[in-house]
Protein backbone atom coordinates (compact mmCIF):
# COMPACT_ATOMS: atom_id res chain seq x y z
CA UNK A 1 0.00 0.00 0.00
CA UNK A 2 3.00 2.90 0.84
CA UNK A 3 4.36 1.71 -2.34
CA UNK A 4 1.05 2.24 -4.45
CA UNK A 5 0.61 5.48 -2.12
CA UNK A 6 4.42 6.79 -3.48
CA UNK A 7 3.52 5.54 -6.76
CA UNK A 8 0.35 7.55 -7.05
CA UNK A 9 1.85 10.76 -5.49
CA UNK A 10 4.37 10.52 -8.35
CA UNK A 11 2.12 10.50 -10.79
CA UNK A 12 -0.34 13.00 -9.90
CA UNK A 13 2.87 15.29 -9.37
CA UNK A 14 3.79 14.43 -12.88
CA UNK A 15 0.47 15.07 -14.23
CA UNK A 16 0.17 18.42 -12.37
CA UNK A 17 3.59 19.67 -14.14
CA UNK A 18 2.74 20.61 -17.38
CA UNK A 19 6.38 20.92 -18.57
CA UNK A 20 7.50 17.95 -17.64
CA UNK A 21 4.30 15.95 -18.97
CA UNK A 22 5.11 17.57 -22.99
CA UNK A 23 8.93 16.68 -21.98
CA UNK A 24 7.73 13.04 -21.87
CA UNK A 25 4.83 13.20 -24.26
CA UNK A 26 5.13 16.01 -26.83
CA UNK A 27 9.01 16.84 -26.93
CA UNK A 28 10.04 13.19 -28.35
CA UNK A 29 7.30 13.49 -30.70
CA UNK A 30 8.95 17.06 -32.12
CA UNK A 31 12.22 15.99 -31.86
CA UNK A 32 11.54 13.06 -34.00
CA UNK A 33 9.34 14.86 -36.70
CA UNK A 34 12.39 17.61 -36.98
CA UNK A 35 15.36 14.64 -37.40
CA UNK A 36 12.56 12.69 -39.74
CA UNK A 37 13.01 16.07 -41.74
CA UNK A 38 16.29 16.65 -41.61
CA UNK A 39 17.75 13.09 -41.74
CA UNK A 40 14.99 11.29 -44.29
CA UNK A 41 14.79 11.66 -48.10
CA UNK A 42 15.76 14.71 -49.64
CA UNK A 43 14.11 16.38 -52.56
CA UNK A 44 17.30 18.52 -53.43
CA UNK A 45 18.21 18.84 -56.77
CA UNK A 46 22.18 19.29 -57.40
CA UNK A 47 23.53 21.70 -60.03
CA UNK A 48 27.00 20.85 -61.38
CA UNK A 49 29.58 22.21 -63.90
CA UNK A 50 31.50 20.63 -66.82
CA UNK A 51 34.92 21.10 -68.67
CA UNK A 52 35.31 18.83 -71.85
CA UNK A 53 33.31 15.95 -70.42
CA UNK A 54 31.70 13.11 -72.65
CA UNK A 55 28.23 13.52 -73.60
CA UNK A 56 27.57 10.27 -72.87
CA UNK A 57 28.26 10.57 -68.84
CA UNK A 58 26.32 13.90 -68.94
CA UNK A 59 23.34 12.11 -70.32
CA UNK A 60 23.41 9.61 -67.50
CA UNK A 61 24.02 12.35 -64.92
CA UNK A 62 20.90 14.35 -66.16
CA UNK A 63 19.12 11.16 -66.00
CA UNK A 64 19.65 11.31 -61.95
CA UNK A 65 17.71 14.35 -61.95
CA UNK A 66 21.29 16.39 -61.30
CA UNK A 67 21.70 20.05 -63.67
CA UNK A 68 24.69 19.73 -65.70
CA UNK A 69 25.88 22.95 -67.19
CA UNK A 70 29.20 23.56 -69.47
CA UNK A 71 31.73 26.24 -68.26
CA UNK A 72 35.70 26.54 -68.44
CA UNK A 73 37.42 24.98 -65.52
CA UNK A 74 38.08 29.17 -63.96
CA UNK A 75 34.44 29.77 -63.87
CA UNK A 76 33.67 26.78 -62.84
CA UNK A 77 35.65 27.37 -59.69
CA UNK A 78 34.53 30.88 -59.20
CA UNK A 79 31.14 29.53 -59.42
CA UNK A 80 31.74 26.87 -56.54
CA UNK A 81 33.14 29.60 -54.69
CA UNK A 82 30.24 31.86 -54.73
CA UNK A 83 27.76 28.70 -54.08
CA UNK A 84 26.04 29.24 -57.35
CA UNK A 85 26.82 25.52 -58.38
CA UNK A 86 27.45 22.65 -56.13
CA UNK A 87 30.29 21.13 -57.88
CA UNK A 88 32.70 21.06 -61.06
CA UNK A 89 33.32 17.85 -63.07
CA UNK A 90 36.67 17.93 -65.44
CA UNK A 91 39.68 16.08 -66.75
CA UNK A 92 42.85 16.45 -65.73
CA UNK A 93 45.53 13.92 -67.40
CA UNK A 94 43.50 10.55 -67.32
CA UNK A 95 41.89 11.38 -64.15
CA UNK A 96 38.08 12.71 -63.49
CA UNK A 97 38.35 15.29 -60.95
CA UNK A 98 35.26 16.31 -58.96
CA UNK A 99 36.03 19.69 -57.31
CA UNK A 100 33.06 21.09 -54.07
CA UNK A 101 33.61 23.77 -52.18
CA UNK A 102 33.39 21.38 -48.57
CA UNK A 103 33.11 17.75 -47.73
CA UNK A 104 29.34 17.85 -47.28
CA UNK A 105 27.89 14.79 -46.60
CA UNK A 106 24.39 15.16 -48.41
CA UNK A 107 25.69 17.05 -51.27
CA UNK A 108 28.58 14.55 -52.18
CA UNK A 109 26.51 11.67 -51.78
CA UNK A 110 23.66 12.92 -54.31
CA UNK A 111 26.73 13.95 -56.80
CA UNK A 112 28.83 10.78 -56.63
CA UNK A 113 26.10 8.85 -56.73
CA UNK A 114 25.06 10.24 -60.47
CA UNK A 115 28.47 10.68 -61.61
CA UNK A 116 29.95 7.05 -60.63
CA UNK A 117 26.79 5.38 -61.86
CA UNK A 118 27.72 7.27 -65.59
CA UNK A 119 31.30 6.26 -65.03
CA UNK A 120 30.71 2.74 -64.60
CA UNK A 121 27.93 2.73 -67.12
CA UNK A 122 31.21 4.30 -69.92
CA UNK A 123 33.98 3.09 -68.42
CA UNK A 124 33.31 0.35 -65.39
CA UNK A 125 37.49 0.83 -65.15
CA UNK A 126 37.17 4.28 -64.42
CA UNK A 127 37.70 6.18 -60.90
CA UNK A 128 36.78 9.89 -59.72
CA UNK A 129 38.94 12.33 -57.50
CA UNK A 130 36.95 14.28 -55.01
CA UNK A 131 38.76 18.01 -54.01
CA UNK A 132 37.61 20.53 -52.34
CA UNK A 133 37.79 24.28 -52.67
CA UNK A 134 38.25 24.33 -48.56
CA UNK A 135 39.41 21.57 -46.56
CA UNK A 136 40.72 17.87 -47.52
CA UNK A 137 39.04 14.71 -48.23
CA UNK A 138 41.71 13.19 -45.41
CA UNK A 139 40.72 15.92 -43.16
CA UNK A 140 39.19 14.03 -39.44
CA UNK A 141 35.37 14.78 -38.42
CA UNK A 142 37.14 17.03 -35.42
CA UNK A 143 38.61 19.63 -38.62
CA UNK A 144 35.62 19.11 -40.72
CA UNK A 145 33.02 19.80 -37.96
CA UNK A 146 34.95 21.51 -35.06
CA UNK A 147 33.32 25.17 -35.80
CA UNK A 148 30.15 23.23 -35.17
CA UNK A 149 31.15 21.76 -31.91
CA UNK A 150 32.57 25.15 -30.84
CA UNK A 151 29.70 26.49 -31.65
CA UNK A 152 26.87 24.36 -30.28
CA UNK A 153 28.87 23.20 -27.07
CA UNK A 154 29.96 26.77 -26.11
CA UNK A 155 26.14 27.92 -26.29
CA UNK A 156 24.83 25.22 -24.49
CA UNK A 157 26.80 25.12 -21.26
CA UNK A 158 26.36 28.75 -20.93
CA UNK A 159 22.41 28.72 -21.49
CA UNK A 160 22.44 26.24 -18.29
CA UNK A 161 24.93 28.24 -16.64
CA UNK A 162 23.15 31.67 -16.82
CA UNK A 163 18.84 29.65 -16.84
CA UNK A 164 19.93 28.19 -13.57
CA UNK A 165 21.66 31.24 -11.67
CA UNK A 166 19.32 33.43 -12.49
CA UNK A 167 16.87 30.60 -10.90
CA UNK A 168 18.43 30.46 -8.18
CA UNK A 169 18.84 34.06 -7.58
CA UNK A 170 14.89 33.97 -7.78
CA UNK A 171 14.25 31.40 -5.31
CA UNK A 172 16.85 32.75 -3.02
CA UNK A 173 14.86 36.01 -3.37
CA UNK A 174 18.11 37.94 -4.53
CA UNK A 175 16.35 39.30 -7.03
CA UNK A 176 13.23 40.96 -4.86
CA UNK A 177 15.87 42.08 -2.39
CA UNK A 178 17.88 43.96 -5.15
CA UNK A 179 14.83 45.18 -6.93
CA UNK A 180 13.52 46.94 -3.50
CA UNK A 181 16.82 49.12 -4.50
CA UNK A 182 16.35 52.73 -6.22
CA UNK A 183 18.39 50.16 -9.37
CA UNK A 184 16.88 50.67 -12.97
CA UNK A 185 15.85 47.10 -14.25
CA UNK A 186 17.75 47.73 -17.17
CA UNK A 187 21.04 48.52 -14.66
CA UNK A 188 20.11 44.87 -13.01
CA UNK A 189 19.73 43.17 -16.50
CA UNK A 190 22.95 44.65 -17.20
CA UNK A 191 24.80 43.73 -14.41
CA UNK A 192 23.60 39.98 -14.49
CA UNK A 193 24.38 39.96 -18.32
CA UNK A 194 28.42 41.41 -17.91
CA UNK A 195 28.89 39.40 -14.87
CA UNK A 196 27.74 35.99 -16.62
CA UNK A 197 29.54 37.46 -20.07
CA UNK A 198 32.67 37.47 -18.08
CA UNK A 199 32.88 33.69 -17.33
CA UNK A 200 31.58 33.22 -21.08
CA UNK A 201 34.76 35.40 -22.77
CA UNK A 202 36.71 32.86 -20.07
CA UNK A 203 35.30 30.05 -21.62
CA UNK A 204 35.27 31.11 -25.52
CA UNK A 205 39.47 32.08 -24.85
CA UNK A 206 39.96 29.07 -22.50
CA UNK A 207 38.30 26.77 -25.26
CA UNK A 208 39.97 28.40 -28.40
CA UNK A 209 43.36 28.17 -27.33
CA UNK A 210 42.74 24.46 -25.80
CA UNK A 211 41.38 23.57 -29.91
CA UNK A 212 43.95 24.90 -31.78
CA UNK A 213 47.34 24.38 -28.96
CA UNK A 214 46.33 21.03 -27.69
CA UNK A 215 43.71 19.22 -30.52
CA UNK A 216 45.65 21.15 -33.36
CA UNK A 217 42.47 22.14 -34.97
CA UNK A 218 43.59 24.30 -37.88
CA UNK A 219 41.70 27.50 -38.28
CA UNK A 220 42.67 29.07 -41.45
CA UNK A 221 41.48 32.60 -40.46
CA UNK A 222 41.82 35.00 -37.47
CA UNK A 223 41.52 33.17 -33.74
CA UNK A 224 41.15 36.69 -32.43
CA UNK A 225 37.80 37.10 -34.85
CA UNK A 226 36.43 33.33 -33.63
CA UNK A 227 36.65 34.52 -30.43
CA UNK A 228 34.69 37.16 -30.98
CA UNK A 229 32.31 35.84 -32.56
CA UNK A 230 31.96 32.99 -29.94
CA UNK A 231 32.34 35.65 -26.92
CA UNK A 232 28.70 36.85 -28.98
CA UNK A 233 27.07 33.84 -28.66
CA UNK A 234 27.90 32.97 -25.06
CA UNK A 235 26.62 36.68 -24.12
CA UNK A 236 23.81 35.23 -26.36
CA UNK A 237 23.16 32.47 -24.38
CA UNK A 238 23.31 34.43 -21.23
CA UNK A 239 20.45 36.75 -22.43
CA UNK A 240 17.82 33.72 -23.88
CA UNK A 241 18.85 31.44 -20.83
CA UNK A 242 17.86 34.31 -18.15
CA UNK A 243 14.41 34.77 -20.50
CA UNK A 244 13.98 31.42 -20.28
CA UNK A 245 14.60 31.24 -16.61
CA UNK A 246 11.50 33.55 -16.43
CA UNK A 247 9.25 30.60 -16.55
CA UNK A 248 11.04 28.10 -14.66
CA UNK A 249 10.25 27.38 -11.11
CA UNK A 250 13.48 25.76 -10.40
CA UNK A 251 16.90 24.27 -11.67
CA UNK A 252 15.37 21.16 -13.23
CA UNK A 253 12.88 23.32 -15.09
CA UNK A 254 15.81 25.25 -17.07
CA UNK A 255 16.75 21.42 -18.04
CA UNK A 256 13.44 21.28 -20.05
CA UNK A 257 13.99 23.54 -22.15
CA UNK A 258 17.25 22.19 -23.71
CA UNK A 259 14.94 19.85 -25.77
CA UNK A 260 13.04 22.83 -27.17
CA UNK A 261 15.74 25.62 -26.93
CA UNK A 262 18.95 23.80 -27.76
CA UNK A 263 18.72 20.64 -29.39
CA UNK A 264 17.06 22.14 -32.06
CA UNK A 265 19.87 24.60 -32.75
CA UNK A 266 22.72 22.16 -32.96
CA UNK A 267 20.39 20.80 -35.98
CA UNK A 268 20.21 24.02 -37.91
CA UNK A 269 24.12 24.63 -36.82
CA UNK A 270 25.41 23.60 -40.29
CA UNK A 271 25.80 19.63 -39.51
CA UNK A 272 23.16 19.04 -42.51
CA UNK A 273 23.23 21.66 -45.27
CA UNK A 274 20.37 23.84 -45.07
CA UNK A 275 19.39 24.05 -48.84
CA UNK A 276 19.04 20.28 -48.69
CA UNK A 277 16.16 20.27 -46.21
CA UNK A 278 12.51 19.70 -47.77
CA UNK A 279 9.76 21.86 -47.68
CA UNK A 280 12.33 24.43 -46.84
CA UNK A 281 12.92 24.09 -43.61
CA UNK A 282 16.45 25.26 -43.70
CA UNK A 283 14.34 28.96 -43.13
CA UNK A 284 14.13 28.34 -39.34
CA UNK A 285 17.22 29.00 -39.02
CA UNK A 286 17.40 32.77 -39.38
CA UNK A 287 15.45 32.67 -36.04
CA UNK A 288 18.33 30.78 -34.01
CA UNK A 289 21.61 32.56 -32.94
CA UNK A 290 23.99 28.87 -32.94
CA UNK A 291 23.02 28.92 -36.99
CA UNK A 292 24.69 32.45 -37.34
CA UNK A 293 27.82 31.49 -35.11
CA UNK A 294 28.24 28.48 -36.76
CA UNK A 295 28.26 30.33 -40.49
CA UNK A 296 30.48 32.51 -38.99
CA UNK A 297 33.12 30.12 -37.57
CA UNK A 298 32.79 28.56 -40.58
CA UNK A 299 34.21 31.14 -42.72
CA UNK A 300 36.81 32.21 -40.30
CA UNK A 301 37.79 28.15 -39.43
CA UNK A 302 37.51 26.61 -42.76
CA UNK A 303 37.99 29.59 -45.19
CA UNK A 304 39.98 32.01 -43.58
CA UNK A 305 37.07 34.59 -44.30
CA UNK A 306 37.89 38.11 -42.83
CA UNK A 307 35.33 40.71 -40.56
CA UNK A 308 33.63 41.51 -43.85
CA UNK A 309 32.13 38.17 -45.08
CA UNK A 310 31.54 36.94 -41.70
CA UNK A 311 29.79 40.55 -40.94
CA UNK A 312 26.27 39.89 -41.48
CA UNK A 313 26.91 36.88 -38.97
CA UNK A 314 28.46 39.25 -36.42
CA UNK A 315 25.52 41.76 -36.85
CA UNK A 316 22.84 39.25 -36.42
CA UNK A 317 23.85 38.07 -32.97
CA UNK A 318 24.25 41.41 -32.19
CA UNK A 319 20.77 42.05 -32.68
CA UNK A 320 19.89 38.51 -30.62
CA UNK A 321 21.65 39.78 -27.39
CA UNK A 322 19.69 43.22 -28.34
CA UNK A 323 15.97 41.83 -28.36
CA UNK A 324 16.55 39.20 -25.25
CA UNK A 325 18.29 41.87 -23.16
CA UNK A 326 15.11 44.02 -24.02
CA UNK A 327 12.80 41.58 -23.21
CA UNK A 328 14.41 40.40 -20.11
CA UNK A 329 13.96 44.45 -18.68
CA UNK A 330 10.62 43.87 -19.70
CA UNK A 331 10.35 40.46 -17.69
CA UNK A 332 11.45 42.20 -14.42
CA UNK A 333 8.50 44.05 -14.26
CA UNK A 334 6.71 40.79 -12.18
CA UNK A 335 9.03 42.60 -9.21
CA UNK A 336 8.48 45.49 -9.28
CA UNK A 337 7.12 48.42 -11.62
CA UNK A 338 9.18 51.50 -12.44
Amino acid sequence: MRTLFIMRRIIVQTINDKRSLGLILIVPLFLFTLIYFLLGETDYHAVIAHNGMPSQLIEVIEAEAVTVKELSIEAGMEEVKEKKIDALLYKEGDETVLLMETNDTVKAGVIQKAIQKGIKKLNPAGVMRVDFLYGDSDDTMFNSLGYVLLGVISFFLIFILAGISFVRERTNQTMERLMITPVKRWQVVLGYTLGFGVFAMLQSIILLCYVTGILNMTILGSIILAGFVMILLSMSAVCIGAFCSIFANNEFQIMQFIPVVVIPQIFFSGLISLDTLPYNLGILSKIMPVYYACNALEGIIVKGAGIKDVLSSVVALILFIGLFFVLNIFALKKYRKI
